[in-house]
Formats: C-alpha cells, sequence, structure tokens
C-alpha cells in the first residue's frame, strides 16, 4: 500500500491486548502513528494530553470502566472517532450515539474505511 502523504496520529483504546495489536499492525500498514494503545481511560486521557490525536477508535468497555470520558474529552476537541464494541448502539448513552458504532472485532476493510472517513475531514 503506498505511504500517505500525511502521516496522522491515531489513538488506539482498547484492554484486549491483541485486538490492540492487530488494531496497530492495521493503522501503522497504512503509514500512520499509533498513539497508545491505553487499555484504561487514565492512560489514554494522559495519551492525549502528551500528544496530538488526529482521530480515534476507542473500545467502550475497559474492563471495570467505559471509554466515555475519553470520548467526551476528545469530541471537546472535535477529534474525529469512532467505537468499536459488541455492543448495540441501544446499549449506550443517547450522548453518544452521534459517533459511529463498529462490530468487533474490527475487519481491515472497515477499519481502513472509518479510518479514510474520520481523517478526510482532516485532509
Amino acid at each position: 500500500m503506498p505511504r500517505p502523504e500525511t502521516i496522522f496520529n491515531i489513538l488506539v483504546v482498547e484492554d484486549e491486548w491483541l485486538i490492540a495489536m492487530d488494531m496497530q499492525m492495521m493503522i501503522e500498514d497504512q503509514g500512520h502513528r499509533v498513539i497508545g494503545p491505553a487499555n484504561n481511560v487514565a492512560t489514554a486521557l494522559e495519551l492525549i494530553e502528551n500528544d496530538e490525536v488526529d482521530a480515534a477508535f476507542l473500545d467502550i468497555n475497559l474492563g471495570s470502566e467505559t471509554s466515555f470520558p475519553i470520548a467526551e474529552k476528545l469530541a471537546a476537541s472535535a477529534v474525529p472517532l469512532a467505537f468499536i464494541s459488541a455492543y448495540a448502539k441501544n446499549e449506550i448513552p443517547q450522548q453518544f450515539h452521534q459517533f459511529v458504532l463498529l462490530p468487533k472485532p474490527i475487519t481491515p476493510h472497515l477499519l481502513t474505511r472509518q479510518l479514510g472517513k474520520m481523517l478526510g475531514k482532516k485532509m
């Protein structure tokens, strides 16, 4: 795959190590830089404070917590994001229905397509 002209920083928040590594490889294969992966809210918020984030993929369920505080922080900064989860749309709070909800496990095709949509807003 040809390298993009611009390398974007993509935040990955996922508490399952194998899935996080798989997503990281998919994103890096497209020539972008992965911020994280973070496996909890505190780590993700710290990464957001220390790095420029151009887009994000967030697993909703992070063990004993959810990624909703991360989504709120990113949305406040107009960072495009997508949730990746086995949850159905009606299982997440209404305030987060504006964000894309992708099925878990995510396929390379679906991740690539969604990443293109999110980054298209920044190009």
